[in-house]
């Protein structure tokens, strides 16, 4: 996928609400687990490295989100998310 496509998707994800614009609390990489990109929709396979990005929950629901996203996406929407 280009990377204007990334970009685009990056930003769709942060305005949708669908992924957080702000700092990542804990950020893990390895193998993929097949879990699907939350930026571009397609499954990152255990040949490809994954980041997997967590975001502490507090208030009324406390927990913790995380996201699965390949590099290349993880790399758009840090851009995206620090142009927003």
């Amino acid at each position: 996928m280009e990377e204007e496509t990334l970009r685009e998707k990056a930003r769709a994800v942060i305005e949708s609400g669908k992924l957080p614009s702000r700092t990542p609390d804990r950020t893990w990489g390895g193998p993929g687990v097949g879990a699907l990109c939350t930026i571009c929709d397609l499954p990152v396979r255990v040949t490809e490295m994954e980041f997997e990005i967590q975001f502490q929950r507090n208030g009324d629901n406390p927990g913790l989100d995380k996201y699965h996203v390949h590099i290349r996406c993880f790399a758009a929407w840090e851009f995206e998310r620090h142009a927003v």
